[in-house]
């Protein structure tokens, strides 16, 4: 059974573990049955400590290319590795993100949205009520139907992404269709409007991804659905891994998610086009 991960973090990324090489990860993948791997390291607009991509002066990063001639030496056969990106805020900066979208090294860009204009990362967010919540919500989802218009990504990462740290903090305040329903369908419409995908990101979904799984994925089921039925079918699937232990967990899973939701494919990524794999 053909299987793919398609968000997966190297040392490169400053929150990935230091022993996270993108050889070690390739190696932990196959380990799970995993044969495609396209490692997305953190470059956000706004935050120092990730990749930093220009803004004049574009070019693969050192420690990046390194690693992935590495990678592409020492995996073991029987994976294919790929070359991407996490674009953390693409709309905030838009001339640049889209000079970072043309350059030739990259497969695949995922588009995310880690913090709201003017805010900090949700991870560092103090939560206090769920109105809080939800009205960061809705301003998270309005940024993310910009984002959407915006054509410097291929697939937008982690739909729901506040959940983690909202619930860490005590609050259960999840991007339902009954509350945000007119947003999320505007979201939804405006990616297969533009050709652009959805990440089913599963680091959530099972042991073994992160220290106190959900068990859920990003987006959540419901919203996976609702994608389906306004017509969405590109889909790719993303473990976010940030260390060895973590590399593929979930994927499987997300794979299964998907095949019991009425999806016949996955997407998989080549110089930003979609090429599809007919789920078994």
């Amino acid at each position: 059974m053909f299987l793919a991960d398609y968000h997966v973090h190297s040392c490169c990324s400053f929150d990935a573990d230091n022993k996270a090489r993108m050889s070690e990860m390739a190696k932990a993948e196959l380990k799970r049955g995993i044969t495609e791997v396209c490692f997305t390291d953190h470059c956000d607009f706004g935050v120092p400590e990730t990749l930093q991509i220009g803004p004049n002066n574009f070019q693969l990063p050192r420690s990046q290319a390194h690693q992935f001639i590495d990678a592409m030496e020492r995996a073991p056969d029987g994976i294919e590795v790929r070359l991407g990106l996490e674009l953390g805020q693409p709309h905030h900066d838009v001339p640049r993100a889209k000079r970072i979208y043309a350059m030739p090294e990259y497969d695949f860009i995922l588009g995310s949205l880690h913090n709201l204009r003017g805010e900090k990362d949700f991870y560092y967010l103090k939560y206090e009520s769920l109105e809080q919540c939800y009205e960061l919500y809705e301003r998270y989802l309005d940024e993310l139907i910009e984002l959407a218009s915006v054509p410097c990504f291929d697939v937008m990462a982690h739909i729901g992404y506040c959940l983690r740290y909202m619930h860490k903090q005590g609050f259960e305040a999840s991007i339902t269709m009954e509350r945000f329903g007119d947003r999320v369908d505007a979201l939804l419409r405006a990616l297969i409007e533009n050709g652009r995908g959805m990440e089913l990101n599963c680091a959530d979904l099972a042991p073994g991804g992160r220290a106190e799984p959900l068990l859920t994925t990003f987006p959540s089921v419901e919203i996976l659905r609702r994608y389906r039925e306004l017509g969405g079918d590109i889909v790719t699937v993303g473990s976010d891994a940030h260390n060895v232990k973590a590399a593929g967990s979930g994927v499987a899973e997300g794979f299964e998610l998907l095949r019991e939701n009425g999806f016949r494919y996955v997407a998989t990524y080549r110089r930003h086009k979609a090429e599809f794999k007919r789920l078994a």
